[in-house]
């Protein structure tokens, strides 16, 4: 990120303060953008929100986990204050970091998370594919976890700054929300971006590791493209179901997203066709074949009952909402939770008929490898939180 060197450690110190305080923002980079926008609601908490009724007039930063139950819920941050780029007068850093934080819950801490064990996926992944042919469900996403411990001289702020620079095509954010908890990203999945009066989204499925080789010479298996033609099916038959049939669509084409390729559909319609709709619209796609699988409440129950993690907001979406004029939501991908003195990755890969366990796995690791590669390079304890 181009800032200049005064601007990027305004907008540290500006985290850093949150994180120590506990008090609620989110910075976040919108994909080949160099501005840098962050909200920080310090005079009161987050809402929770019901998405299908309290999105159109609402203005904020949005944040929706994997799955609603009552310890994860749908929140919106309502800035009290707005910074573009490290523009923030000192001042109001110095009165945060007078705040006593009492206000504001600590970030919730699960001491449940350990590293998914190898042979625990495998057996997952086999399980679905028995259910597969059960004809339980066409495919299902697993997830795995890896907890690592962070490094003494971690600085959260630099981080981001870090992932804004390495990972330009994605959106990149960092978000501390009480009950949610501190989360950083470089998600390259669009759930739903309004713009110019135009709603765009994606399927995004099938997934190889970069090796170089120009954007069209990959080539996908059977399983990849089987994989893709499902999260697609998915979207055109939610847009129909939406009374949406004027759409444009263009793909499948490869498409690079940090260190690896996916194949990638894009749909496109007018902003009109969901007016005073958009919760419907949300509550439809989510979560996505990519994501989840489908049928969405068989793979859905699938994964509640063989992931021995929680979930919680990853896979879930997040983004700005009604905010300059756009909102632009993203689905949770290539993120890590931060906690006080380690940091969780998360990484999941669609199963169908043909996967291969080993394989999966395989693919899981290399998903890791955006986020790890940029915590090599960066300092990593936040301070706070």
């Amino acid at each position: 990120m181009n800032l200049e060197n005064q601007s990027s450690q305004s907008l540290i110190n500006l985290q850093t303060v949150c994180l120590e305080q506990n008090i609620p923002f989110a910075s976040y980079r919108l994909p080949l953008q160099q501005e840098i926008v962050t909200l920080v609601q310090h005079l009161s908490f987050p809402a929770k929100i019901d998405v299908l009724n309290d999105l159109q007039q609402r203005r904020g930063f949005i944040v929706a986990p994997f799955f609603e139950t009552t310890h994860h819920a749908a929140y919106i941050l309502e800035p009290d204050r707005i910074f573009y780029n490290g523009n923030i007068e000192s001042g109001f850093i110095e009165q945060l970091s007078r705040n006593s934080g009492l206000l504001f819950s600590e970030n919730r801490i699960s001491g449940k998370l350990v590293t998914t064990p190898r042979e625990d996926f495998i057996s997952q992944v086999n399980g679905a594919r028995q259910a597969i042919t059960q004809r339980i469900f066409h495919k299902v996403v697993l997830s795995k976890v890896r907890v690592e411990n962070l490094k003494p001289e971690f600085e959260a702020g630099a981080f981001f700054l870090h992932l804004c620079e390495t990972y330009p095509h994605a959106f990149v954010y960092m978000i501390q929300l009480p009950e949610v908890g501190c989360w950083a990203g470089a998600t390259p999945e669009p759930l739903l971006v309004l713009e110019d009066g135009k709603v765009k989204t994606v399927s995004l499925a099938g997934t190889q590791l970069a090796t170089g080789d120009p954007l069209d010479a990959y080539s996908w298996s059977e399983k990849e493209i089987e994989e893709q033609g499902i999260v697609t099916g998915f979207v055109e038959k939610t847009l129909h179901a939406l009374k949406i049939e004027d759409y444009v669509l263009s793909g499948p084409s490869n498409y690079r997203a940090a260190n690896l390729i996916h194949l990638r559909t894009g749909f496109e319609f007018n902003e009109t066709e969901i007016e005073n709709r958009l919760g419907d619209c949300l509550k439809a796609l989510h979560p996505t074949p990519s994501v989840g699988g489908l049928p969405k409440e068989n793979a859905r129950n699938f994964i509640l009952k063989n992931e021995k993690h929680d979930r919680t907001y990853y896979t879930g979406y997040l983004g700005p909402l009604n905010m300059d004029k756009k909102s632009c939501l993203y689905v949770n991908l290539r993120c890590l939770q931060l906690f006080k003195k380690q940091f969780v990755l998360y990484s999941g890969a669609g199963i169908t008929a043909s996967s291969i366990a080993e394989n999966e796995w395989e693919e899981t690791d290399n998903k890791m490898l955006t986020m790890m590669n940029a915590m090599k390079r960066g300092p990593l304890t936040p301070k706070g939180g």
